[in-house]
């Protein structure tokens, strides 16, 4: 069947002006989290944590290095009082690289320095790393910090001082996602890399990640494109190693038409020769659906949990 000439010309022109529209709102929303950040900086070295907090929705999920998962404004607020409390700032910068927009859902990403002395150990640290910020649009336009994780380019001295000992009691917000039906799909993800792992294997773990990947592990620099991740799992994934036991696992996700926002946690129980220990830590990772319909990584952040 021919469409009208007239029709397809409409079709057209109606396809463009949305994409223009999707463009503009785009644009509109990134200008506004980029005002956001600027605003929350100040209030992070600014000892500001009322204002600091206002940004967050109500069950928000907050991945920090070395602090274990943090679930719902309260949790975040204890953390976030005793870190604010302990660390006297004098600069602090943060600097978007890219917005991944997932519907009503943008994901932030960037980079940071940051420099302050920890009032309990009298010392001064200097940092730099990465951050994302998992913004949502709500009905009334204005946006909340759905989730965020942040982790370092280098290793950390005092790691103690960057975690929180928090209450044991599970907060609702928690169980509202502990409870979630995690779809078949990305269990299925999960053990096929648990299993990668496992078999020590960086070539088998890079068929999981999309040519224009971008990696940002534990106390690295950020890996770009396959070309660079596929050497970089390999060298990785060498060495005397055995995995003794691995546990991955889905937090939280948001699901759209072309990706998937993960929230992970990991366990993982090694072995090199005369010694043996555990590693712990989550990320936030973001599924892109392939014209195969399979889905591989676009992008990842991933930290450890500070152990004793």
């Amino acid at each position: 069947m021919r469409v009208p000439l007239i029709l397809t010309f409409h079709l057209f022109f109606s396809y463009a002006n949305a994409q223009n529209e999707g463009t503009i709102i785009s644009r509109a929303v990134e200008q506004q989290i980029q005002k956001l950040s600027e605003l929350r900086t100040a209030a992070e070295k600014n000892d500001d944590l009322d204002n600091w907090l206002t940004y967050y929705d109500e069950a928000a999920i907050s991945m920090p290095e070395y602090q274990p998962t943090l679930t719902g404004i309260d949790e975040i607020s204890a953390f976030y009082q005793q870190i604010f409390r302990r660390q006297d700032i004098s600069i602090l910068q943060r600097r978007t690289e890219e917005f991944v927009r997932l519907d009503s859902t943008f994901v932030e990403i960037g980079v940071f320095t940051k420099e302050y002395t920890d009032l309990e150990l009298d010392t001064t640290f200097n940092q730099n790393g990465k951050y994302w910020n998992v913004w949502g649009v709500q009905p009334d336009g204005s946006l909340s910090l759905k989730g965020e994780s942040y982790g370092f380019f280098h290793p950390v001295e005092h790691p103690e001082a960057l975690t929180v000992e928090l209450s044991s009691e599970q907060s609702s917000a928690e169980a509202f996602y502990s409870s979630q039906k995690i779809p078949l799909e990305l269990r299925a993800y999960s053990a096929l890399g648990a299993k990668y792992v496992t078999l020590r294997s960086g070539e088998l773990r890079s068929e999981l990640y999309a040519d224009d990947a971008k990696f940002m592990h534990f106390q690295e620099p950020t890996v770009s494109g396959i070309d660079e991740i596929k050497p970089y799992l390999i060298k990785y994934n060498q060495g005397d190693v055995t995995i003794d036991f691995i546990e991955t696992s889905t937090y939280h996700y948001e699901a759209t038409d072309d990706h998937i926002l993960a929230y992970t946690k990991f366990k993982v129980k090694w072995t090199v020769p005369n010694f043996s220990g555990r590693t712990e830590g989550k990320g936030i990772r973001i599924w892109q659906r392939q014209a195969d319909h399979s889905l591989k990584i676009f992008r990842l952040i991933g930290s450890h949990n500070h152990l004793d």
